[in-house]
């Protein structure tokens, strides 16, 4: 057993939280069924809003409303804001007010200080000291340190590690959440012990009963080795030509798919799924079956132990 230190402490408090573990938004592939089942497992869920309309986000908010009474959070990225852009996905977040917005690939003072006046916490993921340090003195009450281990989109250029133990240092009265290779318990109590305030979950999600991930993509992070995951900077739909990813090869690599990445759903069909190349990131090496996203926040979470218990 090890307790939280200090800071992971605190953000349980101030959440309503059991344990500091944040389910990453997952580019679209988290949706009500997945982040509830996150939230009522003790952690904390997020929407991903990325490419929905205004509209069918403040529709996903309300389900999730009535799936759990916890907390959990809604993630938003301007290069992936839906039809009615990022500007109309926030508008919906600041009428809906969710526990947490998590925001990615940008700068947000502005959406940072109208978040707070509505009561909303805020955590901005970043790739660099130079980004950390710019949103700690924007505001933000959370800072994501990505690192270059991390799947999908990958703005971070270090090892986690290396990354966290600057941070910790560079903006030390800022929580700071480690992101990136995360899928283990020990790999939790490793970050808790290092003075981070929480870990920020992706691919190991993607493989659970409730995520809307088609079932070939699960199964390829279930078959896939640590090392499977490739950085690259070919195309991704929606993104600017040449935007750093991690994903897995696709299956079809002479398919003009192939040469694509993205997050395969449920809907896009056995073809889409096989052809594109999936995001993943280092984690999948912890990845060894689909199940149920409670069985994971009580795996991540083992060894925990809260000021009070």
């Amino acid at each position: 057993m090890y307790k939280l230190n200090t800071k992971a402490e605190r953000i349980c408090r101030k959440l309503g939280i059991k344990y500091p573990i944040f389910q990453a938004g997952l580019g679209g592939i988290a949706g009500p069924d997945l982040t509830a089942a996150v939230s009522n497992s003790g952690a904390i869920g997020h929407l991903g809003g990325i490419r929905m309309s205004s509209e069918n986000l403040r529709q996903w908010i309300k389900e999730t409303k009535q799936k759990t009474s916890k907390p959990f959070g809604v993630n938003l990225v301007p290069p992936g804001g839906g039809p009615d852009g990022f500007e109309a996905q926030f508008k919906v977040v600041l009428d809906e007010k969710p526990a947490v917005v998590s925001l990615f690939w940008g700068t947000f003072e502005s959406e940072i200080k109208r978040a707070k006046d509505n009561g909303i916490l805020t955590m901005v993921q970043v790739g660099s000291v130079k980004e950390a340090i710019k949103a700690a003195n924007d505001g933000a009450d959370m800072v994501i340190a990505q690192g270059i281990e991390a799947g999908g989109h990958v703005r971070g250029k270090l090892g986690l590690l290396p990354f966290v133990s600057e941070l910790l240092k560079s903006i030390p009265k800022t929580p700071v959440i480690a992101a990136g290779g995360i899928a283990r318990s020990s790999d939790v109590e490793t970050l808790i012990k290092m003075g981070v305030a929480g870990v920020w979950v992706g691919t190991r999600f993607v493989a659970t009963d409730e995520s809307i991930a088609h079932d070939y993509y699960k199964q390829r992070l279930v078959k896939a080795r640590v090392d499977d995951p490739k950085h690259e900077r070919l195309y991704s739909f929606g993104w600017k030509l040449g935007t750093p990813y991690r994903s897995l090869p696709g299956a079809n690599w002479w398919h003009p798919l192939g040469w694509v990445a993205g997050g395969a759903r449920r809907q896009d069909g056995y073809k889409k799924a096989k052809a594109i190349k999936l995001y993943a990131g280092q984690s999948v090496g912890g990845i060894k079956k689909i199940e149920p996203a409670k069985n994971i926040v009580n795996e991540l979470s083992r060894g925990i132990k809260r000021e009070n218990q």
